[in-house]
């Protein structure tokens, strides 16, 4: 998958044919076959193969949703920016997906009855889905939270073959603290995996207590000190009542869930605009690829990060953005003038939408913006009018009757709607606006 070294093959594989009794003309049709296969090429067979690959995922997701889900999501469990394209799916596909619980998931991915689970577990659901045509959701595992490995996760899930844990205090009893220790046990209830057992801030201010009234009751174990009262498997059924607070913040909670998780499970302020910004955008973040570099886009989402810094030439202000659309993230480059005008909005959890220029810095894409707006759902539809315009690639190479065609559509449909040519000329993309 080389061109240049490809070209430089042609010379050489033209002269072997000829002096192997190939007319040049024959040759150098032969290469021309050979050569797009530098960039990438599909056989017959590997073609055939694609297919039926194709036609069994497409049935297997038509006739069996939710098992190709779990499936999927189990595929690509290293890969947030992927989990949670399929959450996405699945709420498109009205599929309950269920967050971790130290009582009801597994290591994994894995298959859950809805009919055993009440209402308020029902609302837990990740993918917004509550009701569901299906009897089955997918329970999203143990492993799905950092700092907590399969050793550790083992050991929960021996200790609750007997019963379910009913207490923070209860579980911490039974499991090995050596292996669930303390790093793992605040990641769990950070994560949300011991909601069913108490509110996150009450389990945080009693984790180290909690932990050390463990200790003390299997000290005593050991050296054999029971009350005349109670038996060894009393001893193991603890009792630390949880301090009367309120919850953290939801800000506080999102923060947890998107370090260790990757994902949120409640519904953050922004997503009702995160959700309209499809209206307004002409490319979403996560369907961007390098087939868009040197294109211009208008792209939309939440600010995660605002990096400032000074330029080297005037000491003049300007900003590295990340933006998220909930899916994947991009970096945006606001140089001075554009920051000037626009650093007043760009702070953290603000939604926006930008146009600009995709690039590539450091192996990663890029948007270089010439223009942002703070988004409104409520005055979305004059965003839109105010960027009412059409970009149209044309590849090098493009045969004569594709532009004529285009000509002739532009012009039997007039209208407001400015029109803009991509041209690629050696190596450069060159814009023509049209009348």
């Amino acid at each position: 998958k080389n061109p240049t070294e490809m070209a430089k093959q042609k010379g050489h594989f033209v002269e072997g044919c000829i002096q192997n009794g190939i007319r040049k003309e024959k040759a150098e049709s032969l290469f021309a076959l050979i050569a797009p296969f530098a960039a990438y090429g599909f056989n017959k067979a590997h073609a055939a193969s694609y297919a039926m690959v194709a036609y069994q995922t497409a049935y297997m997701k038509a006739n069996f949703p939710v098992e190709f889900m779990a499936a999927v999501m189990t595929a690509e469990s290293d890969d947030t920016d992927k989990i949670a394209a399929a959450i996405e799916e699945c709420k498109r596909l009205k599929i309950v997906v269920l967050p971790s619980d130290v009582n009801k998931s597994g290591i994994g991915f894995s298959l859950e009855s809805l009919t055993d689970l009440k209402q308020e577990d029902l609302e837990r659901s990740l993918s917004g889905t509550a009701v569901s045509k299906v009897k089955q959701g997918i329970r999203f595992g143990l492993s799905a939270v950092k700092n907590v490995g399969l050793s550790a996760i083992e050991s929960i899930l021996k200790a609750r073959k007997i019963r379910e844990f009913v207490s923070l205090l209860d579980l911490i009893s039974k499991v090995d603290t050596r292996l669930v220790n303390r790093k793992t046990l605040e990641s769990l209830i950070k994560a949300g995996a011991l909601d069913q057992l108490g509110l996150r801030s009450a389990q945080l201010l009693i984790l180290d207590q909690a932990l050390e009234e463990s200790h003390k009751s299997a000290k005593n174990k050991l050296a054999g000190q029971f009350s005349l009262f109670e038996s060894a498997e009393d001893m193991g059924s603890l009792v630390l009542k949880l301090p009367d607070v309120e919850e953290l913040p939801l800000e506080q909670m999102l923060v947890f869930e998107k370090d260790l998780l990757g994902f949120y499970l409640h519904e953050p302020p922004y997503l009702d605009a995160l959700q309209k910004l499809t209206k307004v955008v002409s490319c979403k973040i996560s369907d961007l690829q390098e087939d868009h570099i040197g294109q211009r886009l208008v792209i939309g989402g939440v600010i995660n990060n605002v990096k400032r810094v000074f330029t080297k030439k005037s000491n003049a202000e300007m900003a590295f953005v990340k933006i998220s659309d909930g899916i994947s993230d991009i970096e945006t480059v606001i140089f001075p003038a554009t920051f000037d005008v626009s650093k007043d909005f760009l702070l953290k959890d603000q939604v926006i939408v930008v146009s600009g220029r995709i690039d590539k810095r450091e192996e990663e894409l890029s948007l270089v913006v010439d223009k942002i707006n703070l988004f409104d759902p409520e005055t979305a539809g004059d965003l839109l009018q105010n960027q009412n315009s059409i970009e149209i690639y044309i590849p090098m190479g493009t045969d004569i009757s594709v532009l004529q065609n285009i000509n002739r559509t532009l012009r039997g449909f007039p209208g407001k709607t400015s029109v803009t040519l991509l041209l690629q000329s050696n190596g450069e993309l060159r814009r023509m606006n049209l009348p």
